[in-house]
Parts: C-alpha cells; sequence; structure tokens
C-alpha cells in the first residue's frame, strides 16, 4: 500500500477538511499517479471531494456513518478497508485524511509525499514519521513543490 499526500512546511494536509492550496501542478501528479488504482480514504475526505468518486478510480471509504453509496465502497473499520482494496487485484493508495494516514504508516510500503514550499493555516496534519525507516527512492522538483517518493526499508 502507498500512502500518498501533499503537505505545507509544517506538514499542514487540511483546514476546515479542504486543502488550503490549489496548485494544478500538484493535482495532476495526484491524478496521473492515482488513476486505474484504488483509492482509501476516510469520510471526511470522500466529503472534501464533493461527495463524490473520481473518475477512473475505485473508491474504498473508512466511516462508521456513512449510509451505503452508489459507486464507492463503504467499510465499516480499517482492517476491513484494507481487505476490500486489496481484493480489486491493483495499486492501492491512502489519501487521507490525518486519522487514516496515522493509521496506516505502519502497514504502508510506500509513501509519496508532496511538500509544498509554502506555509499554510490548516487543522490538520501529516504525522510524524521515523525517516531512518525509509530510503528515498526518488525526488521530482517543480515550482512550487518536490514529490518525495519513499520505500520502506525490509
Amino acid at each position: 500500500m502507498t500512502i500518498i499526500a501533499a503537505m505545507d512546511k509544517n506538514r499542514v494536509i487540511g483546514r476546515d477538511n479542504k486543502m488550503p492550496w490549489h496548485i494544478s501542478e500538484e493535482s495532476r501528479h495526484f491524478r496521473r499517479t492515482t488513476t486505474g488504482h484504488v483509492l482509501l480514504v476516510g469520510r471526511k475526505t470522500y466529503e472534501s471531494w464533493g461527495g463524490k468518486p473520481l473518475p477512473d478510480r475505485l473508491h474504498v471509504i473508512v466511516s462508521r456513518t456513512m449510509p451505503d453509496t452508489k459507486g464507492v465502497d463503504i467499510c465499516r473499520s480499517l482492517e476491513e478497508a484494507i481487505e476490500k482494496a486489496r481484493s480489486y487485484g491493483r495499486k492501492v493508495f491512502i489519501c487521507g485524511g490525518g486519522e487514516i494516514y496515522r493509521a496506516t504508516l505502519s502497514k504502508a510500503d510506500r509513501m509519496i509525499l508532496s511538500y509544498i514550499d509554502s506555509e499554510y493555516a490548516g487543522d490538520e496534519y501529516f504525522p510524524e514519521f521515523d525517516e531512518d525507516e525509509w530510503i528515498i527512492s526518488k525526488k521530482e522538483t517543480h515550482d512550487q513543490f518536490t514529490v518525495v517518493y519513499y520505500e520502506r526499508k525490509k
């Protein structure tokens, strides 16, 4: 499983259930990377996308309260969601929010993190992680952000 996230210099990933920035190039990177695969997300993140599935991706949502919704799989626990996401036989991308990132950090084998070159006010943060547990396999520098690809050490 791969965690994919964008964060500012202070690890901010959201504010009022929205991304505090709009960087088209970073959005295109997310779309290119995740299209054709499975997105595992929490309910609030899904709702922040307008409560509709993103095109050309399967959606597995972790929620104890969300009613059954056409076009997405709703799982009542993270364990059930991981099992469902893996059952599709495609790459699984963990897309947030903060609670989901914290709960899956120890389970992921890869991370693709976009580090935004600015600071924003926010109320949700990407969790701290031990960089000694990861190898940087690639970096891509863009105008307003840098994408770092991490692989978990064996």
